[in-house]
């Protein structure tokens, strides 16, 4: 699948994964669903936020990585 065949939410998370580093630091789906809704003038959910990072890790394997270490979330995108 390529980045076109993403919804336009989803896209806007995987944008935001990729332009930080939520390898080194920890991932909050919080202050994601906070930055994101400022930052687009829209409403983004938690839930949104979470079913959109479901979406991108079905559709987009290869590119997104979400893993677990020192008691926190990691997700890298490429």
């Amino acid at each position: 699948m390529a980045y076109e065949d993403l919804t336009d939410t989803e896209k806007i998370v995987f944008d935001y994964i990729r332009g930080d580093d939520f390898v080194e630091k920890p991932w909050s789906t919080a202050d994601a669903a906070k930055k994101l809704s400022q930052i687009h003038h829209i409403a983004i959910s938690e839930d949104e936020i979470y079913d959109a990072l479901s979406n991108i890790a079905a559709k987009h394997k290869n590119h997104i990585h979400i893993h677990y270490r020192d008691g926190s979330i990691r997700i890298g995108a490429n």
